[in-house]
């Protein structure tokens, strides 16, 4: 079973329609945002006549005007522009008030078939699971890729970092996983459910979402422990949940939870400390699971667990989406 994030399914579409020869091609980046803005900055939206739009910077009133300006050439296909929404123009032109009041910056940058290398080599990288910086020259339109820093803050040169793919290993095929899966796809991750027990829930069995029948025993440290990945255990089967956060703990995940009550969880800890876990590891672990917002029903459970998921990826990657 496949899955691409937002940024991968436009940066591989972005690689087919160049080797398909398209010839008006362009792809858009959110830069900076003020005030109400529904995109945040390093979104993409790739576009060409014969394709139409992949991905979104802003929705509405904005793209409609941008498939205008591209339909009518009204950018340059020479080199990337800064454009602004809501605010004064880099060039100097009138301003483009939104409706809104917010205020969206822009770059627009036209897609050329001699960037083909560039282009297959970033989508690589993103495979690999590597953070990087992918860096614009606004007067030449090259750009370059760099995995470990941007490059020196230039005047003429934005660098946007682009990230891996978010996983979420859900341990457990019970309602809350069931909820929590269909949420957690909708916000761009990756997900994969672990249970080897009979699986009821229709949701499982329809093939959206990867079920291992499987203990979580020996996968976790190979396929979940960097810093975009996430384990939540629901099963609410300590022999099941504690296997899976033995594995996890050690590892680079930005999120390991437990379902579970506060008397529970206590009782948890101390069991994986017995088993070894130190207590810095231990220090990782979210349990009970998720934000405090009073949940009761499955779909509550996991609205909380989601939102704690967001929460903690934004602090432990503030960086993803952001330009210099």
């Amino acid at each position: 079973m496949s899955f691409e994030s937002s940024a991968e399914r436009i940066v591989r579409c972005c690689c087919e329609a160049i080797a398909q020869g398209e010839e008006s091609l362009w792809l858009t980046t959110v830069l900076r945002t003020w005030g109400s803005s529904p995109r945040p900055p390093g979104a993409m939206m790739l576009w060409s006549p014969s394709t139409g739009a992949v991905g979104s910077v802003s929705g509405g009133c904005v793209e409609e005007d941008m498939f205008a300006r591209f339909n009518h050439g009204q950018f340059s296909r020479s080199k990337p522009s800064r454009f602004i929404y809501g605010g004064e123009q880099p060039s100097g032109g009138a301003p483009i008030q939104l409706p809104c009041g917010g205020e969206l910056e822009l770059l627009i940058e036209p897609i050329t078939s001699d960037q083909e290398a560039y282009w297959e080599a970033l989508a690589q990288r993103l495979l690999a699971r590597k953070p990087v910086w992918r860096s614009v020259d606004l007067v030449t339109g090259q750009w370059q890729l760099a995995s470990e820093g941007a490059p020196e803050s230039a005047e003429t040169l934005i660098s946007i970092l682009l990230g891996p793919t978010r996983k979420l290993l859900i341990i457990g095929a019970n309602a809350v996983a069931a909820c929590l899966a269909d949420m957690a796809r909708g916000l761009d991750f990756y997900v994969e459910v672990c249970d080897p027990g009979e699986i009821t829930d229709p949701v499982f069995r329809s093939g959206e979402h990867r079920l291992r029948k499987t203990y979580p025993d020996g996968f976790i440290a190979r396929e979940f422990s960097d810093a975009n990945c996430a384990i939540v255990a629901v099963s609410h089967d300590p022999r099941l949940d504690d296997m899976a956060l033995l594995e996890a703990l050690p590892g680079n995940a930005f999120y390991i939870g437990a379902m579970g009550s506060m008397q529970s969880s206590i009782a948890r800890r101390d069991r994986l400390l017995s088993l070894d876990i130190s207590a810095s590891q231990l220090q990782k672990l979210r349990a009970p699971i998720g934000i405090d917002i009073g949940s009761k029903t499955p779909q509550e459970i996991a609205l909380s667990i989601a939102a704690d998921l967001v929460s903690h990826y934004r602090l432990a990657s503030p960086e993803i989406g952001r330009h210099q």
